[in-house]
């Protein structure tokens, strides 16, 4: 495909693309298949997609992910991003995983960016995953004291948007290659004050979702503002009531790719609650060792050093 047609495909990406073509072809049997159903919020009606690994019920409770795709992604693209990994995790330690689907491809993640359809009719999306998640914790034998949210780009700044107005609802979320954006901040006040853990990951080098923060740019358009990172990372430290920073360098696993992480941990957080902040020095707005969707001319190279798939979860297992 030439790079004049990624480029249309990707415009107002920020992220993963609905281009179908570029799909990196994937073998049936290695990824388990994900079931789909419809919810209906507030009069919208919305596809989620659910893997259960369960094949006769089962009424002992069970962890939930909720995965949140990218800019003009879908519950297809959130899966083949990852090449299907957080399936596979589910259907080793039995946890389910949903694909909610966001508003004309995007979330309200509060940088209230007109051309998003969701951020200009100002969608409720919180309360949609809200009651979501409400619902399979009724119908699908999840324990409410285990819901975790895994988001990428738009998803993890609708992520951090959640986490922040709906504390006591989560016990941990992912962010990856997304940081808080700066209006949620600004109303902190709306934040809870339970603390629950928090993972982010972040490339040093995302020429998307700047690491200093400021103006989320695609193809020379502004899509609304975000705080730096390291805010980011001391927003969350100082929530959890956390002390001191203790950093160290996961080993070189990939030493072809060109990165290097470097990982930030905060200590003495409350209730035994955790914020973590993997640097993944040299990659750009890519997910660690998922699908390179779009050149690295046009967002940066892919990490190979950490599956973020699986950091995510033994994160999450480790908050249990």
């Amino acid at each position: 495909m030439r790079v004049a047609t990624l480029m249309a495909c990707a415009l107002v990406l920020l992220t993963m693309t609905a281009c179908k073509s570029t799909t990196p072809a994937i073998e049936a049997d290695d990824v388990p298949e994900t079931k789909s159903y419809v919810f209906k919020h507030e009069g919208i009606v919305r596809d989620v997609a659910i893997f259960d690994p369960r094949d006769i019920p089962d009424e002992r409770l069970r962890p939930m992910v909720v995965v949140l795709h990218g800019g003009l992604g879908d519950d297809d693209d959130a899966v083949t991003l990852s090449f299907g990994k957080l399936n596979v995790l589910a259907a080793e330690d039995d946890f389910l995983v949903v694909y909610p689907n966001g508003v004309g491809g995007h979330w309200n993640d509060g940088r209230n960016v007109e051309r998003y359809v969701s951020q200009r009719e100002h969608i409720n999306d919180v309360g949609f995953l809200s009651k979501l998640v409400d619902d399979l914790v009724e119908k699908q034998n999840v324990d409410a004291a285990s819901v975790f949210f895994v988001g990428v780009s738009d998803g993890a700044m609708m992520a951090h948007r959640f986490a922040c107005e709906r504390t006591n609802e989560l016990r941990a979320f992912a962010a990856v290659i997304g940081s808080m954006p700066y209006n949620v901040a600004r109303r902190r006040s709306r934040c809870g004050k339970q603390p629950l853990s928090v993972l982010m990951i972040n490339g040093s080098e995302d020429p998307i979702v700047p690491w200093d923060g400021g103006t989320v740019r695609f193809d020379d358009r502004d899509l609304g503002r975000v705080l730096p990172v390291e805010r980011t990372f001391s927003f969350w430290s100082r929530h959890n009531g956390c002390g001191d920073i203790e950093i160290s360098m996961i080993p070189d696993f990939a030493p072809n790719d060109g990165s290097r992480i470097e990982r930030r941990r905060a200590i003495g957080c409350e209730n035994d609650t955790k914020v973590e902040l993997f640097v993944v020095r040299g990659a750009g707005h890519t997910w660690p060792s998922g699908w390179q969707y779009l050149p690295e001319h046009l967002v940066g190279p892919t990490s190979r050093d950490i599956d973020a798939a699986i950091a995510a979860w033994r994160f999450f297992q480790s908050t249990l």
